[in-house]
């Protein structure tokens, strides 16, 4: 008997961020520094991830930790602008770089809303 994971659990959105930005699941847990089996099993919703390992999910696809949970169609607009689709060729340093960027672009955003609201 398979067991379904809801469609707005963390699994979830965990694959759907790595499937929109073209990441194979060896390419994010390499990155994640994890086994792929393990990655499988927390997209699956069978094991639930660490806080360091949402820490660098959300880094790595630039958005707020809540996001990850139930993503906000900003979050996902902003994810979607920025989302790699090479030849899916990435290397760990790959994945490292894009996260540094989609954070600076993150505080960045995040500094514009509140200057704006001032």
């Amino acid at each position: 008997m398979s067991v379904k994971a809801p469609v707005n659990s963390l699994g979830a959105n965990i694959k759907q961020l790595r499937l929109s930005n073209g990441f194979t699941q060896q390419q994010l847990a390499t990155y994640l520094d994890i086994d792929r089996s393990l990655l499988a099993h927390i997209e699956d919703d069978r094991r639930q991830p660490g806080l360091v390992l949402l820490e660098k999910l959300a880094t790595l696809y630039g958005v707020d930790l809540a996001d990850l949970l139930s993503p906000s169609p900003e979050a996902l607009a902003l994810n979607a602008a920025f989302a790699f689709r090479a030849a899916g060729d990435f290397q760990p340093t790959d994945l490292e770089h894009i996260a540094g960027f989609r954070r600076i672009v993150s505080n960045y955003l995040k500094m514009k809303r509140i200057e704006d609201a001032e």
